[in-house]
């Protein structure tokens, strides 16, 4: 008995949903809010989770009002956000990262030419871990020209920091030294990242281009 009382209800009440369904179904076709088999659907995707980091005040354009460089977390990946004093988003780019945790941890403002500035972004990577061990950071140039915040270029740049066990004990540890200065005397400075001699030097060629030399 028991049984047939198991085979009426799971017959049931399963119908009963499918014909909630179907009335739902047809009531939207009636009252056309169905979109029609021309109509342009648009999917708004957006990120779900956005967690704000570390948040640095600093004067990026020269007119003594301080913007706001935020490191943020979107649905897991790194961007970087800047606003200006009122909370209006000027600038927003991803950051690349390569393993877990990582974190935008550094920032530096320097003049590159009497125009340009670049704000070099020091971002740790995060690590990878397994059977070998790998942590590294990487420098990101966000260079602009004048007051054109909102113009701004992102470039990645080198690691300046590469630390790696691999399997039989090989471990190996290289934390470079960023340096910003005239290199030849052109009245433009590089971007110097150097580790005994390991060097890495990126020249500015204008209008958010770097070159690697």
């Amino acid at each position: 008995m028991v049984q047939h009382w198991l085979i009426f209800f799971f017959l049931t009440f399963p119908l009963a949903g499918l014909r909630a369904q179907d009335e739902r179904y047809y009531r939207q076709i009636f009252t056309g809010e169905l979109p029609k088999v021309n109509d342009d659907v648009s999917v708004t995707r957006g990120p779900q989770f956005i967690v704000s980091g570390p948040r640095y005040h600093i004067d990026l354009d020269g007119d003594r009002i301080e913007e706001v460089v935020i490191s943020q977390k979107r649905d897991g990946v790194d961007w970087l956000e800047i606003q200006n004093s009122s909370g209006r988003s000027l600038f927003s780019a991803k950051l690349l990262a390569s393993g877990a945790f990582s974190t935008l941890y550094k920032i530096r403002l320097v003049h590159i030419t009497p125009k340009a500035k670049a704000l070099l972004l020091f971002l740790d990577e995060g690590r990878t871990e397994g059977r070998r061990f790998e942590s590294t950071a990487r420098l990101f140039i966000l260079s602009f020209e004048g007051h054109e915040i909102s113009r701004a270029t992102l470039t990645q740049g080198p690691h300046f920091f590469h630390e790696k066990q691999k399997q039989r004990e090989q471990y190996w540890r290289r934390d470079f030294t960023v340096s910003v200065f005239d290199i030849n005397g052109d009245g433009s400075r590089e971007i110097l990242v150097h580790f005994n001699h390991m060097q890495r030097v990126l020249k500015y060629r204008g209008h958010g281009e770097w070159e690697r030399l």
